[in-house]
């Protein structure tokens, strides 16, 4: 839990999602014990902290938030780092593609599945495009194992351009 929390990666739901089940038992566990007031006795005769395990215990209840706050660390992090990338990152294909804060974001955000849904104009197209990119030249993904899915011809054709 540690590792993913600490900031130096996005943490994408296939990391924890099928862990949390897994220590779902021991948990309970040991809220049970906590709430028996038996815990530090346990703790004792087990040569552990009760403090670390109650702390644990919380970690755990709050993981989910903990890992949006992670994620929200790193992508403001990164908007800062990747600043001069970004303001050029679709600049070949047209000098006045600026990305916004939104769309920095998705480009930024490194979900196992990305879905981009905006109204009429709203540079989904151009979003796309830039989060292919980013990925192909900061990720070093290889674009034949990135699927991009649109429901129109044009934005299709756009992005086969871009």
């Amino acid at each position: 839990m540690a590792h993913l929390l600490n900031g130096s990666h996005y943490v994408a739901q296939s990391e924890y999602r099928d862990k949390l089940p897994a220590y779902q038992k021991t948990i309970s566990f040991f809220e049970s014990l906590r709430d028996s007031e038996m815990l530090t006795e346990y703790c004792r005769k087990n040569k552990s902290d009760s403090k670390y395990v109650v702390d644990t215990c919380i970690v755990y209840r709050n993981f989910v938030s903990a890992v949006d706050n992670a994620k929200d660390r790193f992508v403001a992090q990164k908007m800062r780092e990747e600043r001069a990338y970004l303001d050029g990152i679709l600049k070949a294909c047209d000098t006045n593609i600026c990305l916004d804060e939104d769309q920095r974001r998705v480009v930024l955000s490194d979900e196992d599945y990305t879905l981009v849904i905006a109204g009429a104009g709203a540079g989904k197209t151009t979003t796309v495009a830039a989060k292919v990119k980013y990925l192909v030249e900061k990720q070093g993904i290889d674009p034949k194992k990135i699927l991009v899915v649109s429901f129109t011809n044009k934005a299709m054709n756009e992005l086969r351009e871009r």
